[in-house]
């Protein structure tokens, strides 16, 4: 089921604002004098990207249901607890279940929300740690290298809004901000042990999908593969939902890179002498059937087309 949306609305009424933030994020309270609001928000079940615009003073108290990430424009002060801050000074974050006072004052606020099974689930195949729980050691960047890090990853992931229709285009947006959310915040834990867990994975996934691509034509799998690299068969595939943005297992890739092979024999092929069945066979495809399947999804074209061109 496709659970994308693209919604906004602009108002001057107050109760207008409210409801609409209730139906976006729960339990809010708002006050605000005259004025508009304004949200812009796209995404799926698992993250979201939302602008909202502030052309008024008003209080907001939100106790948190999924993980906010949040900068502004000067003009959005922000109490959680004992803590307090200024969003367009330092980006923040706000968690479940914790109570956000927020006084925006003629301000444009950008949100990245994440739901928390998804962080989670995330978080717990980057790192390589199934026991992992996503909980975060203060409200701010680790550094201010890491805070620089991941505003321009935000506005890196701003410019491809128009483009998140697109399932891979959302995938890959969507896992770019959790990689550098996780990364610049203070995640709960020893932050050595994550990082050595990742290089790990990185390490397992470069060396698989080199060695695919050099055995791609041979009859090999995904045993043949984590044996080569030196790694368990769930270590392999742990190391491809960590890393693997558009082949999240190694089958996927493998097959990937068949595809990709065989377009190139397909290119180069005499058709008066080289059929598709030689090609998709050449390539580990028994079944010419699902070599063509598999073409067209890749190259949105039929391999005939390109073999006879």
């Amino acid at each position: 089921m496709n659970d994308f949306f693209d919604t906004s609305v602009r108002t001057s009424d107050a109760a207008e604002t409210q409801a609409w933030l209730q139906v976006q994020y729960g339990q809010v309270m708002v006050q605000a004098d005259r004025g508009t609001f304004a949200e812009h928000a796209v995404g799926d079940a698992s993250f979201s990207m939302r602008r909202l615009t502030w052309r008024c003073r008003a209080e907001v108290i939100y106790e948190a249901d999924r993980f906010f990430f949040a900068t502004s424009t000067p003009g959005y002060a922000w109490t959680i607890g004992s803590e307090t801050g200024e969003y367009s000074v330092e980006p923040g974050l706000v968690q479940p279940g914790h109570e956000l006072i927020g006084r925006p004052d003629d301000t444009d606020l950008h949100l990245i929300a994440f739901d928390t099974d998804w962080l989670i689930e995330t978080a717990r195949a980057i790192y390589g740690d199934d026991d992992l729980s996503v909980r975060f050691a203060g409200t701010g960047p680790v550094s201010r290298r890491l805070r620089d890090y991941w505003l321009a990853t935000v506005r890196w992931s701003l410019t491809q809004a128009p483009l998140m229709t697109e399932p891979l285009v959302r995938a890959h947006v969507r896992r770019t901000l959790a990689i550098a959310t996780l990364e610049a915040f203070p995640l709960a834990g020893d932050p050595r042990e994550r990082r050595a867990s990742a290089i790990e994975q990185a390490s397992i996934y470069t060396s698989a999908t080199s060695w695919m691509d050099d055995h791609a034509s041979l009859p090999v799998t995904v045993d043949d593969v984590a044996r080569a690299v030196g790694s368990s068969v769930a270590g392999l595939r742990r190391s491809f939902a960590a890393n693997g943005q558009l082949s999240a297992t190694p089958e996927e890739y493998l097959s990937t890179a068949r595809v990709s092979a065989a377009h190139a024999d397909l290119v180069g092929a005499d058709p008066t002498s080289v059929t598709l069945r030689d090609v998709a066979a050449r390539w580990g495809f028994t079944d010419t059937a699902a070599f063509v399947e598999a073409y067209r999804a890749a190259y949105r074209v039929d391999p005939r087309r390109t073999l006879e061109r």
